[in-house]
């Protein structure tokens, strides 16, 4: 009896067992994780996860190949998310450099990681770390688009709510008392602005010929010098010419002018350089000059002579002294000055 009962219960155990076996690879399976096949790890490090959950897909190329196993905090207390995904097939190539993106997997905000594959010729290895990143979901898009639409609004609702304060201050004021008036005012401006483009418009109605015709008047005019544009241009170049002829007149009988005093002058100059005349005596004789330079070198001699020796001129009273023995400085230049005069005047001659 007892043997039989011992059988009872290792039957039992092994039930349980295989039960308990069927529920983890039940839950597994139903978590998308093949126990059956060899597993890739690879952990991420996020600042915050924005609503990732355990089990959430991992997503590459749009294909569902494995789940987020856990989310643990980071042990250094920093308070960052160790994230850790299971890839079911390991033969997949992850690029070194690839990257764990966090994005919103549908329209209700659930969440998912996206494994954008890198460039790097280096693969990375099971339990590795990779770089981590957020794609901004939808709600936070609409959220950041909104938030200044919304902060736009509430300034315009606030300078509209100032502007009707001011006005109904201004209402209320004493000094809206002239608005009527002033509103009179621009009502009677408008009649008579309205009256005035009717009498415009009988004013234009009962002369419409005489417009008509100075219209006219005006397109035969247009009319006339367009025809006569090839006259009135010879015209111009008729008078243009005429002027040239005019300018280049003038200028040769200015010239002609020119050359016969430059004539005149050239034989002036032949006659000087030959010595004709007065002035080409004194321009090619210098006797004249050194007559001057001895008279005036005798003159010195004379004079110091007189005043060292007055004695031997005592017969010459010109200035009333006779018994000096020398003349004085003064009477020597008063002397001088009318010697110098007398060769002027002889040289005047």
């Amino acid at each position: 009896m007892s043997g039989k009962k011992a059988r009872n219960e290792v039957v039992i155990g092994a039930v349980v067992i295989v039960i308990l076996a069927l529920v983890y690879f039940g839950v597994s399976f139903l978590k998308g994780v093949n126990i059956f096949s060899t597993q890739t790890r690879y952990y991420a490090i996020y600042d915050e996860i924005s609503g990732l959950e355990v089990s959430s897909p991992v997503i590459i190329n749009g294909f569902k190949i494995g789940i987020v196993k856990s989310i643990e905090l980071e042990s250094n207390g920093s308070g960052r998310l160790v994230v850790e995904v299971v890839l079911n097939d390991a033969d997949v190539a992850v690029p070194k450099d690839s990257q764990l993106k966090i994005y919103d997997s549908d329209f209700f905000g659930g969440k998912a990681i996206q494994i954008v594959l890198g460039d790097s010729s280096v693969m990375a290895n099971t339990k590795d770390t990779l770089f981590a990143s957020i794609e901004k979901g939808l709600a936070e898009t609409l959220k950041n688009e909104i938030d200044p639409i919304k902060q736009k609004s509430t300034e315009i609702f606030q300078h509209v709510d100032s502007v009707l304060a001011s006005l109904q201050r201004t209402l209320s004021n004493s000094g809206a008392e002239g608005l009527p008036s002033l509103f009179s005012s621009l009502q009677r401006t408008m009649n008579n602005l309205e009256s005035t483009s009717a009498n415009l418009n009988g004013l234009i109605a009962n002369n419409g010929g005489k417009v008509a015709e100075i219209i006219g008047n005006a397109q035969t005019l247009t009319n006339t010098l367009k025809a006569n544009n090839e006259r009135i241009d010879q015209a111009i170049k008729n008078i243009t010419q005429f002027t040239d002829t005019l300018s280049r007149i003038r200028l040769t009988t200015t010239l002609y002018k020119v050359d016969q005093a430059m004539g005149h002058f050239e034989e002036v100059m032949t006659k000087v350089n030959s010595g004709q005349g007065t002035l080409g005596k004194l321009v090619n004789n210098d006797s004249l000059h050194h007559e001057l330079v001895n008279a005036t070198h005798s003159l010195d001699l004379l004079l110091d002579d007189m005043r060292n020796h007055p004695k031997s001129y005592v017969g010459f009273s010109l200035f009333g002294r006779r018994d000096a023995d020398k003349f004085s400085k003064s009477e020597l230049e008063d002397m001088k000055k009318i010697i110098d005069q007398m060769i002027q005047e002889k040289s005047g001659k």
